[in-house]
């Protein structure tokens, strides 16, 4: 299985699978290292990022922000506040006073209605930049649901083509091809998943 890349100097793709961000939800995958950043998809559509999200230390139970502050912990884990603190204390994790912190991570929700036309629009620019040949090894994918894991091995012939196929003049080149593709085998995931379920909600890793 092919978790995500890095650029070799002899212009491979170095197929790595135990470092890296995690992306979960309705789509699933890792960013390609030292090449992707967690917000990408917002280069594919126009998103404006959700507030912060915090967790409850200990249980890692989402906080309620209708919650007042003089009664702020996790009610469905611990009878009182005090019990939560005491927990938390416990673990050596209450030196700043919280009882929460916030969740290193990027949430999209992304609807069919308001952003499936743009995507799909910013992936016909991208399809006129990247070689010929790789834009053909996607066009030979099955559609099932095997496109919403790319844990499943569905993209792995396009990383298996690049490496036979493909020489880099330089690294900025490199970069530029590889940061082009991993771009679209994102969106190419997300194309799906609106196409088929009319929503896609993506928790990115930072």
């Amino acid at each position: 299985m092919i978790y995500l890349c890095k650029i070799l100097n002899n212009n491979t793709l170095l197929l790595l699978t135990n470092m890296g961000r995690f992306y979960t939800g309705d789509i699933e995958g890792k960013f390609w290292f030292g090449i992707q950043s967690s917000s990408d998809i917002s280069e594919l559509v126009t998103y404006k990022e959700h507030k912060p999200i915090y967790i409850w230390k200990s249980c890692g139970c989402y906080v309620d922000d209708d919650l007042p502050e003089d009664d702020k912990y996790c009610n469905a884990c611990f009878l009182s506040k005090n019990e939560h603190i005491d927990t938390v204390e416990e673990e050596g994790d209450y030196v700043d006073g919280l009882l929460y912190i916030e969740e290193q991570s990027i949430h999209y929700s992304l609807d069919k209605e308001r952003h499936y036309q743009e995507l799909v629009d910013n992936m016909s620019k991208m399809k006129e930049i990247i070689d010929e040949g790789i834009m053909e090894e996607y066009e030979s994918i099955k559609q099932t649901d095997d496109i919403l894991n790319a844990f499943s091995g569905v993209f792995n012939h396009i990383f298996d083509y690049m490496n036979k196929n493909i020489v880099f003049e330089d690294n900025i080149e490199k970069h530029k091809v590889c940061s082009l593709v991993a771009r679209y085998t994102l969106g190419y995931q997300i194309e799906y998943c609106l196409r088929t379920t009319e929503s896609c909600n993506i928790q990115c890793e930072t």
